[in-house]
């Protein structure tokens, strides 16, 4: 038989922030504590984007017009199929908890254990985030560079500010 993976310990705080995250929709709230806490990102940040981009946490494929649209669950078998026909296409999709679909931040997740791992996922995507708040100097504008340009980026970005509201009020 495998070793079981023992969970992190936990404070109360720490257990009374997941169970709350939990409740509150942010489906992998222990998985985004960790994930928040290497990336140096606040939990309730990383709550609010993993609301935005896969319903709290769901380890999903992206829903834009390309390739693996909708496929449902990214497991390792569906990923690497999709990675072939990204290579060999060019077209690209979310992938994940925080819907990664630049390659570059596919292949630094692979690099890192595997992009259809959740943790690794939220890790590559709240790291390249903690840049960007870095450089832009608000979570507002973090998120509408994690998403693009344009019109589009704004509204997401107006989004995200709503959500970052009710998640700090919630979660700090």
């Amino acid at each position: 038989a495998a070793p079981r993976r023992e969970r992190p310990a936990y404070s109360r705080s720490d257990a009374r922030r997941i169970h709350t995250a939990r409740r509150t929709g942010c489906a992998m709230a222990d998985t985004a504590l960790r994930a928040t806490r290497r990336a140096r990102i606040p939990f309730y940040v990383g709550c609010a984007f993993l609301k935005q981009e896969s319903g709290g946490g769901r380890n999903v494929f992206g829903h834009d017009p390309s390739i693996f649209a909708g496929a449902g669950t990214v497991t390792k078998a569906k990923y690497l199929r999709y990675k072939h026909l990204r290579k060999r296409t060019g077209a690209m999709q979310g992938v994940g908890p925080m819907q990664l679909t630049w390659y570059s931040y596919q292949d630094r997740a692979d690099r890192l254990g595997g992009a259809w791992r959740p943790y690794v996922n939220m890790l590559v995507g709240f790291r390249h985030l903690a840049g960007l708040h870095r450089r832009l100097g608000s979570w507002h504008e973090a998120a509408r560079a994690y998403n693009g340009s344009g019109p589009m980026a704004h509204r997401y970005a107006d989004q995200v500010s709503r959500r970052l509201t009710a998640e700090r009020r919630v979660l700090t």
